[in-house]
């Protein structure tokens, strides 16, 4: 067998081993669902009149966390976790909507970027929806 014939035979098993190895995570494939459009004056959504409020509404494929980041601006992110698809991520007890947490991988997420915090079994930051404000309505898309 010719030797640049074994070479590629090689290094075609080594890239199927790797792929092979690399996790369901490893592309970030987080399902997610429609957004839509709330008035933050309504009763509901109303901890979103203030900057740094924060709500989970009940859109998306687990859910979508919305906190007001600042005056215009919005993060929206699906509450389903990026490692373990099926759980609904929950605020972290204690940390004023800051994070978010797996109840069963036990990984963590802060709510302004989306980022897995130290610890996490993932590095795929949550998924983030687009936002829109007029000033009453914010759509999410």
């Amino acid at each position: 067998m010719p030797i640049s014939r074994i070479k590629n035979s090689l290094v075609l098993a080594i890239c199927m081993l790797l792929t092979a190895a690399c996790s369901r995570d490893t592309v970030c494939d987080t399902p997610f669902g429609a957004g839509g459009a709330i008035n933050i004056y309504q009763p509901d959504f109303a901890a979103l009149m203030t900057v740094g409020g924060t709500v989970t509404i009940n859109r998306g494929y687990k859910g979508i966390f919305v906190r007001r980041v600042s005056y215009t601006e919005f993060a929206a992110f699906e509450c389903a976790c990026p490692y373990c698809h099926e759980v609904r991520l929950e605020p972290l007890a204690g940390w004023d909507g800051t994070v978010l947490r797996c109840p069963d991988c036990h990984s963590q997420f802060e709510t302004i970027y989306g980022n897995p915090l130290e610890g996490s079994l993932t590095g795929c930051p949550l998924y983030e929806y687009r936002t829109l404000f007029d000033g009453t309505i914010l759509e999410i898309y």
